[in-house]
C-alpha cells in the first residue's frame, strides 16, 4: 500500500532464464528452481558483412492435398533437420523458418574469413541431403520434395533491439529474391559471394535478374559445383619475391643441418594473415627440387574428423593414394611405403583412412605417423610443410611435437606455418617464440641422445638394440 501522501516506486523484476519466473531484482536466486538471475543486456547493434541463404520448398502444396496433415508434418519436419544440419555443419545460425522456407546468416555471432565458402558449401550440401531425403520420402510416403535456394553476400545490421530478427539489410532481401528467382534444384549467388569464393566454385552466369524492389537489374550465377578443399580465392605465388634473403638463409641453413646430421629439425614461421609465409614458403621449395621429397598438408578451420586432415594429405602424397582406392589397396600402398616388418605401424595408418578392422590408441598413431615420415626419409631427405597450423586440433599439435623431439637417424625438415593465434594454443612456446614472426622465423633445435627411451606400443617391432624402442 501507499502512504497518504506517499509516493509510489515501481520496483524491477527479473526473469529467470530457466523457469520464466519473475522475481524481485535483488535476488540473486529464482526462488523457483533455484537458478542463478542475471540482469537483462540491452541488445547491441553492430554492422557486419554476412553471407545469407535462403531455401524454399516447391510443391508442398500439391503434397498437401496427397496426404494426410500428420504424414506431411512428419515429411517437412524430417526435411527442416536435414536442412539444419547442413547449414550448422558449416557454422551458420540458423534465424528462422518461414513457412516452407529456411533462413539462415554465416557471420553471426562470430565473423570468419571464409563465411561466403561456408554458405555455399552448406548450399551445395543442402542440395545432395535433399536427394537422399527424397529416396527415404518415396519409399515411405510416395512423394520427393524439390527446393530453390539463394545465397547473397553483403552489409547488414546485427543484433535487432526488437529481438526479433537476427540480421537486417539489402543483403538479406536479395537472398530472399534470389531464391525465389531460381529454378526447383538450383542455386542462385549474388555477384558478391561469387567474387568470394571464386576460386573454388562452378558457376555459370545467368541473365540479369528483375528482383522486386530493386531500380537495376541483379547479376546471378547458378552453382554447378564446389569443389572440395579448394580456397575461396586461391593464393598467387608466382611473382618474383623481393627481400627476405636473411629468412631465406635461415631456411636453407636449418635444410643443410638436417640433411648433415640426419635429424629432425621443427621451423616454425609465425605471421599475420598476408605478410608472406605462403610466398617465402614456396621459394624455398623451389630450391630444393631434385634435393628433397616435399610433401604438404593445412589444417582445416571446421569440420568432422580434421584432427588428422594434415597428415591424410602427406600421406596420400608420399603413397599415391587416391579418393577411390579400396580398404585393401589403401594397406597395400601405405605398406609399400613402410617396408617389411611394419604391419603394426601400417594397420595403425590404414585406420585415418576409414579402413575396418583396426583399432588403436592416439599414442599409437602418433608412433606410426613419425614411422611412416622416418621411412620416406631414408630414400631422400624429407621436407613436410604443414600449413594454417593455428586451426590445428591439440592432438596434431601434440604430434608435431612428438615427430621433432622423437625422430633420428631420418633427415626430415618440418616447416610450420601459422598465425600469432598459435601461441595462444602452445602457451609453453610462447617464451621460445615470442617476437618471433616472418622477420624473425623461430627455429627450434633440439639435441637428441642415442640412449634416449621411450615407451613403445603394444606390438610395435623393435628395429635394432641400438635405437628407439618407438622407431626412432
Amino acid at each position: 500500500m501507499v502512504p497518504p501522501g506517499g509516493t509510489a516506486y515501481a520496483r524491477a523484476v527479473l526473469t529467470c532464464g530457466n523457469c520464466g519466473r519473475e522475481s524481485p531484482d535483488d535476488f540473486a536466486f529464482c526462488p523457483v528452481c533455484a537458478s542463478p538471475l542475471v540482469a537483462p543486456v540491452e541488445p547491441h547493434e553492430v554492422r557486419k558483412t554476412v553471407t545469407v541463404v535462403f531455401c524454399d520448398v516447391t510443391g508442398s502444396t500439391a503434397m498437401g492435398e496427397k496426404l494426410d496433415p500428420e504424414s506431411v508434418r512428419r515429411v517437412m519436419s524430417r526435411y527442416f533437420s536435414e536442412m539444419r544440419t547442413a547449414l550448422e555443419r558449416h557454422g551458420a545460425s540458423v534465424e528462422k523458418f518461414i513457412g516452407d522456407a529456411v533462413m539462415a546468416v554465416f557471420g553471426v555471432p562470430q565473423i570468419h574469413e571464409d563465411d561466403a565458402l561456408r554458405a555455399v558449401r552448406a548450399a551445395a550440401d543442402m542440395r545432395q541431403a535433399l536427394i537422399l531425403l527424397n529416396k527415404e520420402l518415396e519409399r515411405d510416403y510416395g512423394v520427393t520434395l524439390a527446393a530453390r535456394i539463394g545465397v547473397n553476400t553483403g552489409d547488414v545490421v546485427a543484433g535487432d533491439p526488437s529481438g526479433e530478427t537476427l540480421v537486417t539489410g539489402d543483403a538479406v532481401n536479395v537472398a530472399a529474391r534470389l531464391e525465389q528467382a531460381a529454378a526447383p534444384g538450383e542455386v542462385l549467388i549474388g555477384p558478391k559471394t561469387l567474387r568470394l569464393v571464386r576460386d573454388a566454385v562452378v558457376a555459370d552466369p545467368t541473365e540479369p535478374l528483375e528482383l522486386k524492389g530493386k531500380s537495376e537489374p541483379v547479376a546471378a550465377f547458378r552453382l554447378v559445383e564446389v569443389m572440395a578443399g579448394a580456397p575461396g580465392v586461391a593464393r598467387r605465388l608466382d611473382s618474383p619475391m623481393v627481400g627476405r634473403e636473411r629468412q631465406l638463409s635461415q631456411l636453407r641453413r636449418a635444410f643443410d643441418s638436417v640433411v648433415a646430421d640426419r635429424s629432425c629439425q621443427l621451423f616454425t614461421v609465425i605471421g599475420a594473415p598476408g605478410v608472406g609465409k605462403s610466398r617465402l614458403m614456396e621459394e624455398f621449395v623451389r630450391g630444393l627440387h631434385g634435393r628433397a621429397t616435399v610433401l604438404r598438408g593445412r589444417c582445416l578451420p571446421y569440420g568432422d574428423g580434421i584432427t588428422f586432415f594434415p597428415v591424410g594429405e602427406v600421406m596420400k602424397e608420399a603413397a599415391g593414394l587416391d579418393d577411390f582406392d579400396a580398404p585393401e589397396e589403401i594397406e597395400r600402398k601405405i605398406c609399400a611405403v613402410l617396408g617389411d616388418g611394419e604391419t603394426d605401424a601400417c594397420a595403425r595408418l590404414a585406420q585415418l583412412f576409414g579402413v575396418a578392422g583396426h583399432d588403436g590408441t592416439t599414442d599409437e598413431t602418433l608412433w606410426a605417423v613419425r614411422r611412416f615420415l622416418e621411412s620416406v626419409a631414408q630414400s631422400a631427405p624429407l621436407t613436410v610443410v604443414f600449413d594454417d597450423v593455428q586451426w590445428g586440433e591439440p592432438t596434431f599439435l601434440d604430434l608435431i611435437e612428438s615427430i621433432a623431439d622423437r625422430s633420428r637417424d631420418a633427415p626430415i625438415l618440418m616447416l610450420v606455418m601459422a598465425r600469432p593465434d598459435l601461441l595462444d594454443e602452445r602457451p609453453a612456446r610462447r617464451q621460445a617464440e615470442r617476437g618471433h614472426d616472418l622477420a624473425r622465423a623461430a627455429v627450434r633445435r633440439r639435441v637428441r641422445r642415442a640412449d634416449r627411451q621411450s615407451p613403445r606400443p603394444r606390438g610395435a617391432p623393435r628395429r635394432g638394440q641400438d635405437q628407439d624402442p618407438q622407431g626412432g
